[in-house]
């Protein structure tokens, strides 16, 4: 009895404190203590698969000069075998004391073939399910199992049933430790588990958070700390305070630093784990790499503030058209007897002294004016095909000799031909503008470089409330390497009236003048800038397909000032139609007056022949100077027009030989209306004329 006894603690432990995969060795080496013990040839334990419903034999021990059998004996149907299968589900031993006393059938004709002539088998339960059964063959003799046989093989099961029920749960764990972290090293988020407290260092991390902080292998950053990583020391100890007061802390966006010094922005979570008294164990936490989408997120806020920027200065840009449209108004009277005035004193010193003035100083108000249409896109212009790369190279050498000494200018042409169709004046104006606010950024001198270029655009952009569609522009770009600015003033810089100069200095009408210049003409302006890091300005102008021609627009020659034709002259402003008026008697012409389309229609009824010519504004209260024309044409049709305002023709689709640009002088009045008199088709009044925009 005590060797039953030894045999079984020898055997249960043979099992204790050793590892999983040691299981498999100690199974075999017991199966051959239990099976010499009780006299046997061979040992075996079987398991049942139930979900494949089949068994293998998984372990084997044979005698000296016993055949083994365990490669045969693999993934047998159960339903082979359907008695021996139910009375092992059913948790009953199988004894068979001589394999040829049994009936013929697949059970025996199985023993046999193994040599097999008794056998015991014992089924291995656990809660009711059937895990498989050990069993010992006797080959060399038969035996009749007595009651210790059957003791014996049970209490062999019973520690083959715990190894089996442990050696599963190991399996499954391992399997379920396998899955667990091939899903941590597959997410492309970085995790780690950490020390508690502030400097915690990691103890656990996956490859995801070893590649985002720019590491090879994740077992370099283990012993590291994740505040080493952060830029935001501040901001991290505000995480760690919220960690340390509520257990956690849910993506807070934070700036890191990987390993080769690179910054990038990223989202931090993490949880404090405590044991049962509430002291802390460790920490885990999230790092995920959110630097695209904060560049997304940067790009949106640009494209939202450029959008924003677009509709103020558009809107500013109407309200300057409509304050340059009423102020003109006011300067035509100015302007005008000022020169007249002068004309009548001649020579007279002391009233020349009182007038002059007064005529300067409109001239002044004029040019400002001037520079609010060019914000608001309401200038005239004289287009003509232009080479950039010639005239760039023509304009440094006047900047070279308008900027101040310690300001280099540098030229870089592009290598094709770059034709624009502009007007050269308003060109140059921009760019002087650009380089003498360049100069003014680098008060200690630096350089300014002019480049030219050429881009292609695929697709139609936006920027500024200029719409730049698909197509090759011309780009000129400005780069200075000044002081730079802020976001704040780049949201302003194309404002009228905003500057960073002292009034003595500065009007703040450059820029915008210059924004408005490049938008009249098809183009766009771009502006790149931070603080400290110089500015950039490109200038985006639709290439001409045709070839440069020398020259522009002329205006018509003088010809004949005076004259005896009916001129109608309609306007809505007083003051401006009786200077008009005074300035063409003044030339012999008989001038007719009228406030508008009404006054228009009842003049006309009491006239004996029509005018020679219509001299209208084109705003006016109720119908427009255009529509006016077209109805009195269909009466009149030999009748001539001039049209005048304080816009540009090309925001009325007009012809420029019948606009005259408010604020106008008096000769350039005489000049333009004898042209239009002298012109010998009497319909080309209406050629482009299209509806009013007001």
């Amino acid at each position: 009895m005590s060797q039953i006894k030894d045999l079984i603690i020898k055997l249960a432990t043979q099992f204790i404190n050793i590892p999983a995969v040691s299981i498999d060795e100690h199974i075999h080496e017991t199966l051959g203590m239990a099976g010499t013990y009780l006299g046997m040839d061979r040992a075996y334990l079987f398991e049942y698969d139930l979900e494949k419903g089949t068994m293998t034999n998984t372990y084997e021990w044979c005698g000296e000069g016993i055949m083994p059998f365990k490669d045969q004996l693999r993934n047998i149907p159960l339903s082979s075998y359907p008695k021996w299968i139910g009375h092992h589900f059913a948790g009953e031993i199988i004894r068979i004391p001589s394999v040829k006393d049994l009936s013929q059938g697949n059970l025996k004709k199985t023993l046999e073939m193994q040599g097999i002539k008794s056998l015991i088998t014992v089924p291995l339960m656990d809660d009711g399910k059937c895990l498989g059964f050990v069993g010992f063959d006797a080959v060399r003799r038969e035996i009749n199992w007595n009651e210790d046989h059957i003791s014996l093989a049970m209490m062999i099961a019973e520690i083959y049933r715990n190894v089996i029920k442990r050696r599963n749960m190991e399996k499954r764990l391992a399997a379920t430790q396998r899955q667990y972290e091939e899903l941590v090293e597959g997410i492309p988020v970085g995790l780690y588990r950490r020390k508690p407290g502030p400097g915690g260092e990691f103890i656990m991390v996956n490859g995801a958070l070893a590649r985002i902080l720019g590491f090879e292998s994740k077992e370099e950053l283990i012993g590291e700390k994740i505040a080493s990583f952060c830029v935001d020391m501040e901001r991290m100890r505000q995480c760690g305070a919220e960690l340390a007061l509520t257990g956690e802390i849910k993506e807070k966006e934070v700036r890191f630093s990987r390993r080769d010094g690179e910054i990038f922005w990223a989202s931090i979570s993490a949880k404090e784990y405590v044991d049962e008294a509430g002291n802390p164990v460790y920490v885990e936490g999230l790092v995920q790499d959110i630097s695209d989408r904060k560049k997304e997120e940067e790009e949106k806020e640009r494209l939202r503030s450029q959008l924003q920027q677009a509709q103020r200065l558009e809107s500013i840009g109407r309200l300057a058209g409509g304050v340059a449209h009423d102020f003109n108004n006011l300067l035509v009277p100015i302007l005008g007897y000022s020169e007249l005035l002068l004309d009548m004193v001649g020579d007279d010193e002391r009233l020349r002294r009182y007038v002059y003035p007064i005529k300067e100083a409109g001239e002044k108000a004029r040019d400002i004016v001037r520079q609010l249409l060019a914000f608001g896109r309401k200038q005239e212009l004289e287009k003509a095909p232009v080479e950039l790369n010639e005239h760039v190279s023509k304009f440094k050498k006047f900047l070279v000799h308008t900027l101040r000494d310690d300001i280099e200018v540098v030229v870089k042409r592009s290598s094709e031909p770059l034709v624009v169709e502009c007007d050269v004046r308003q060109l140059d104006q921009v760019l002087l503008n650009l380089a003498i606010n360049a100069q003014d950024a680098m008060p200690d001198g630096g350089t300014l470089e002019i480049t030219t270029g050429v881009k292609r655009l695929e697709k139609t952009a936006d920027d500024f409330g200029s719409i730049l569609h698909p197509g090759t522009y011309a780009v000129l770009t400005i780069r200075d390497t000044g002081v730079g600015m802020d976001s704040e003033t780049l949201e302003q810089i194309f404002e009228p009236f905003f500057t960073t100069k002292s009034m003595e200095k500065g009007t703040g009408l450059g820029l915008a003048m210059a924004y408005g210049i490049i938008q009249q003409h098809g183009g766009n302006i771009r502006v790149e800038s931070r603080p400290g890091e110089g500015a950039s300005f490109q200038i985006f102008l639709p290439l001409f397909s045709g070839n440069v021609k020398s020259g522009g627009l002329r205006f018509p020659s003088s010809g004949s000032s005076k004259g005896g034709e009916t001129i109608l002259l309609v306007e809505d402003e007083p003051a401006v139609r009786d200077f008009v008026a005074h300035a063409l008697k003044k030339d012999g012409y008989k001038v007719i007056k009228a406030s508008g389309y009404k006054e228009v229609v009842k003049i006309l009824e009491s006239l004996g022949e029509p005018p020679d010519l219509l001299l209208t504004d084109v705003i006016m209260p109720g119908l427009n100077g255009i529509e006016m024309y077209r109805r009195l044409k269909e009466d009149y049709p030999s009748l001539k027009v001039l049209y005048m305002s304080g816009n540009a023709p090309e925001t009325f689709h007009l012809e420029e030989e019948n606009f005259l640009q408010k604020p106008f002088s008096v000769k350039s009045l005489s000049q333009r209306v004898r042209k239009v008199l002298d012109e010998s088709d009497v319909a080309r009044g209406l050629t482009g004329a299209r509806e009013c925009q007001e």
